[in-house]
């Protein structure tokens, strides 16, 4: 079970005050599943909603919702851990007020360096009264009550004409519905992509077999369409551990007509090795406001064991890492592709 901090504790114990003790029937946690166990001292239900497989992974199997409107449904007390995106927040926010209880009360905190006046008001779009607590331990607390049910406007969708992509975003999305600037380095140099592993955009893997072609981190899903278009006949996957990030990829494929498997996975551990002819992925560096690049170096590693020895590993980073060095080391042969102050594109032959 995850340890609780103080953000975590200073959430509970102003919910505590602020109802005066009263149990709560039924309290759902967002994103804060260490606080599963004080929250079982306070309510006679509760119910546990995670977007990171990670975090989801720690809480009891019988406490967890598929869906966070089944989640939200009747809920009188909600327990969130704010968000890093405004966006993110403005859709937790849009279903609590869609789902809940009238009288629901959400409680949510964040380290104060991290929190700003946006915050409040994006809840106040969706909340009659919106209060700050005085804060503790470098932590603060935001409570909102009195909701305004209105029309759902999430998830929500951007065509980019240029791409001849529609893109569609949860607020936990990366980037939204947006193009970000590391993986406009690689949509850029897309028809590169492939000339080994493939011989251009056609065919089959050095089996016979279809091509098995996986977009590793995959935010809205832009690099699974349109790697699904240019590779008509492969078997084209898209995995991220965020759930806003599947199921965008998920809702992104359908609107473009291509065929894309989308997986909610942590990491490559679940392909077989030498199963993949072709990977490519913008990896993230951040885990909510930490910067954390164990993942991806993780990642890395086992990239070498899943690709087929060949095959083509195609990555974005930060120009500033070191990750050509890490890349060489740990799968193969790596050439920079294109380069700009900010962000790096590398092709790895396997060995």
């Amino acid at each position: 079970m995850l340890e609780t901090d103080p953000v975590d504790l200073l959430i509970a114990d102003e919910s505590l005050e602020v109802t005066e003790g009263v149990r709560a029937r039924r309290l759902v946690l967002l994103d804060a599943p260490a606080l599963v166990e004080r929250g079982q001292e306070v309510a006679d239900e509760v119910v546990v909603w995670c977007d990171d497989l990670r975090e989801r992974d720690e809480v009891p199997t019988e406490l967890l919702a598929d869906s966070l409107p089944e989640a939200l449904t009747g809920a009188d007390l909600v327990w969130l851990r704010l968000p890093k995106s405004l966006a993110a927040l403005d859709e937790y926010a849009e279903l609590v007020t869609n789902h809940a209880d009238p009288e629901v009360r959400l409680v949510s905190g964040a380290r104060v360096k991290h929190m700003t006046l946006s915050m409040n008001e994006v809840l106040l779009t969706h909340f009659g009264s919106v209060n700050a607590s005085l804060g503790r331990q470098k932590s603060r607390v935001l409570h909102a009550r009195l909701p305004y049910p209105a029309d759902p406007t999430w998830p929500r969708s951007k065509t980019h004409a240029d791409l001849e992509v529609t893109l569609w975003a949860h607020g936990n999305t990366f980037a939204g519905a947006k193009v970000d600037a590391g993986t406009r380095l690689l949509t850029d140099n897309l028809g590169r992509i492939g000339k080994v592993v493939g011989a251009g955009p056609s065919e089959a893997a050095t089996d016979g077999g279809a091509l098995q072609i996986l977009d590793w981190g995959c935010g809205n899903g832009i690099l699974a369409t349109l790697l699904a278009r240019r590779f008509r006949t492969a078997h084209v996957m898209a995995s991220d551990v965020s759930w806003a990030a599947v199921e965008a990829t998920r809702l992104t494929a359908e609107a473009n007509q291509v065929r894309v498997e989308v997986l909610w996975r942590d990491g490559l551990a679940d392909f077989e090795d030498d199963s993949l002819d072709l990977l490519v992925t913008n990896p993230p560096f951040h885990v909510g406001h930490a910067k954390e690049s164990g993942p991806s170096l993780e990642m890395f590693a086992e990239a070498s064991r899943v690709l087929r020895r060949g095959g083509e590993f195609w990555c974005v980073y930060n120009s500033h890492l070191p990750w050509r060095k890490r890349l060489n080391e740990l799968v193969g042969r790596t050439t920079i592709v294109a380069q700009n102050p900010k962000y790096t594109l590398t092709r790895t032959e396997v060995r």
